[in-house]
C-alpha cells in the first residue's frame, strides 16, 4: 500500500509528518529520513490497530486528492510504501 504523507519542516525543531488517510497517524523526527522511517512504522502500527478492532483499512488516496487542502500548505509530499497483510475471511 502506498500512503501519501505530508511533512513539515519546523525551524529549529525537526520535522513533523502526518498520513491524512489514517486518523491519529503522525510523527516527529530530527531528520527527514528519521521522520519518514518513523512514519512507515506508525502506519503499520495504525493498520494493525484498525485490524485488531475489526475496522476497515482505509484505502490510500492520491497526493492530488490532498494537494489543495490549506492544512497541508507548504508541506513536502512523500509516498510511504508499506506491506500490510489483511487476514483471510
Amino acid at each position: 500500500m502506498r500512503y501519501p504523507v505530508v511533512v513539515h519542516n519546523f525551524q529549529y525543531s525537526g520535522f513533523g509528518a502526518i498520513a491524512p488517510d489514517l486518523p491519529h497517524c503522525h510523527v516527529h523526527g530530527e531528520t527527514l529520513d528519521e521522520t519518514l522511517q518513523k512514519m512507515a512504522e506508525t502506519i503499520v502500527d495504525r493498520l494493525d490497530e484498525l485490524q485488531a478492532l475489526g475496522e476497515p483499512i482505509p484505502a490510500p488516496a492520491t497526493i492530488d486528492h490532498y494537494r489543495n487542502n490549506p492544512a497541508f500548505k507548504d508541506g513536502i509530499w512523500a509516498i510511504v510504501d508499506i506491506v500490510h497483510t489483511q487476514p483471510s475471511t
